[in-house]
């Protein structure tokens, strides 16, 4: 299971190709197609049986009518080489947001949520997300979290610390910390063993990936998903499962990382 795909609209994902090529990193060399039915075959051609699609608002006002397309865009997608789980979103600016989200999770049966902070310029303890995340624990939604805020996907040490404020305000919530934190991967480690509540993915950075000790992936397993940030990275869920197959990282721990986890936290959700 990739836990990490973004699957959207046509414009949307035009946009994003667009932001890439105007900071210097050419959509050209990303390892998969942008067309969210081309996309599922080449993941479906590299293992990938099931995957985590993720919506993100850029400004207030948008998330209903993104939650609203990857709704349909599931329903479309039913039948074909990768089983898809909707993902949704919300903005901190928006009227309600926990009225958007139950909207989307309730009505149109998305079962995880996308914060992207950089994108919508926001923290993830502002206080208008409490009703959120309040919900979030309550349901126990997964939440896929992109904490950092520079434009070229990475996220520093100092970024974690309001991740760090959101599992003390609501521990029971189910914080995934996207692209594990990544350049400040062992800082995100560090929560992720300290906190119950928090996860982290291992997705890439475009042509980064996560760098971890294999011994603590493999300590830490039960709590880690996989990710390959298709279709807008250069990396292939293939490359990156290679990078699993290392002596100190047991079968068992491969499975929970590589899906185990995923499917535990889908199968928690009371929705």
């Amino acid at each position: 299971m990739d836990a990490h795909v973004h699957l959207l609209p046509p414009r949307l994902q035009a946009a994003i190709r667009g932001f890439f090529d105007m900071r210097g990193f050419p959509s050209a060399g990303f390892a998969y197609p942008a067309d969210p039915g081309e996309a599922c075959e080449r993941l479906a051609a590299d293992g990938v049986t099931e995957a985590w699609t993720l919506p993100y608002a850029r400004r207030p006002g948008s998330a209903a009518d993104l939650n609203a397309s990857m709704a349909a865009l599931v329903a479309g997608q039913r039948g074909g080489p990768v089983r898809l789980t909707g993902g949704c979103t919300v903005h901190p600016g928006d009227d309600d947001p926990v009225a958007v989200l139950r909207h989307a999770v309730e009505d149109l049966g998305l079962r995880v949520l996308k914060l992207h902070c950089s994108v919508g310029d926001y923290q993830p303890d502002d206080p208008r997300l409490d009703p959120v995340w309040e919900y979030a624990a309550e349901i126990a939604l997964p939440v896929v979290l992109h904490a950092g805020h520079a434009a070229d996907g990475h996220t520093e040490e100092a970024e974690l610390r309001p991740v760090a404020e959101v599992a003390r305000r609501h521990p029971e919530a189910r914080v995934i910390i996207a692209h594990c934190g990544h350049d400040a991967a062992e800082a995100a480690l560090r929560l992720v063993a300290a906190h119950p509540g928090v996860h982290a993915d291992l997705t890439p950075v475009i042509h980064h990936p996560v760098a971890a000790p294999p011994a603590q992936l493999a300590a830490l397993a039960g709590k880690l998903l996989f990710g390959s940030d298709a279709p807008n990275t250069g990396l292939t869920a293939t490359r990156l499962l290679e990078r699993l197959a290392h002596p100190d990282v047991p079968g068992e721990a491969r499975t929970a990382i590589t899906g185990g986890t995923a499917r535990r936290l889908l199968s928690e959700v009371r929705a």
